[in-house]
């Protein structure tokens, strides 16, 4: 059996202040790394540096971390691999995004790419919370195979994707006239910034670990990640418009 070397660190920050949580985060982010939870970041082995030089910074600031070597095979591997596969990224379209009316859209087969990560994830639980609450969902191996009849989001040439500085997320927003929801704004602002980059919200760095957390426990079960995922953006959602409720009073 083929195995494979990766490295992982471990960091731990006091709760105050903030920043050096938000500056590991970033350098993290630039560094390539990927969220297995809170304060604890992967790399392939080949990553020693740049995880030796976060160490550095943590220990600078005054917490503790520890780089740990793990060993991988089979599907684990497989999964490891996902979090780094920036290869099947849409690429952003031009033009309008036109309105459309939700009574035209419902009780549909909705497709997109297997494996999901965040801006799948979050269109997901978008399109069947907002959108078509009886929405069906096919997971493809191959975008380029996805059925005539299927509505598909967030790969090239799918009915909603990128669009100019958009992620789908944001278009299907734009599409379905759910932009001046207040609270889906605020998850859209942290879908975008984790999907494709941007000012981080105070609570992405939390919420990027719960969702790699969810996808790792999911063992590439898309409907099971679905499932465990949506509750994460039920409880933003939950958080945001009471926030918005509290302000407005």
């Amino acid at each position: 059996m083929t195995k494979t070397n990766w490295l992982l660190l471990v960091a731990s920050l006091p709760t105050k202040p903030a920043a050096a949580r938000m500056r590991l985060w970033r350098g993290a982010k630039a560094a390539g790394c990927a969220a297995l939870r809170d304060g604890a970041w992967l790399l392939p082995a080949a990553g020693a540096t740049k995880l030796a030089r976060l160490a550095e910074n943590v220990v600078a600031a005054g917490g503790s971390a520890e780089i740990l070597t793990v060993v991988t095979e089979n599907e684990q591997t497989t999964r490891f691999a996902a979090l780094f596969d920036r290869d099947g990224e849409p690429r952003a379209g031009t033009g309008e995004i036109r309105r459309l009316a939700m009574a035209d859209f419902q009780g549909r087969t909705w497709a997109t790419r297997k494996h999901l990560w965040v801006d799948r994830m979050a269109s997901a639980w978008l399109i069947r919370r907002f959108i078509d609450r009886k929405a069906k969902f096919l997971w493809l191996d191959n975008p380029k195979k996805c059925p005539k009849t299927a509505l598909g989001f967030d790969f090239d040439g799918a009915a909603f994707t990128h669009v100019g500085s958009r992620v789908t997320f944001e278009v299907l927003m734009a599409s379905f006239g759910l932009e001046g929801n207040p609270a889906l704004a605020r998850i859209a602002a942290l879908v975008h910034c984790l999907d494709v980059g941007g000012e981080p919200p105070a609570e992405a760095a939390g919420i990027e670990a719960v969702l790699a957390g969810v996808r790792t426990s999911a063992g590439g079960n898309d409907d099971k990640l679905l499932k465990e995922a949506g509750r994460v953006f039920d409880g933003l959602h939950a958080l945001h418009k009471s926030q918005q409720e509290n302000t407005n009073e």
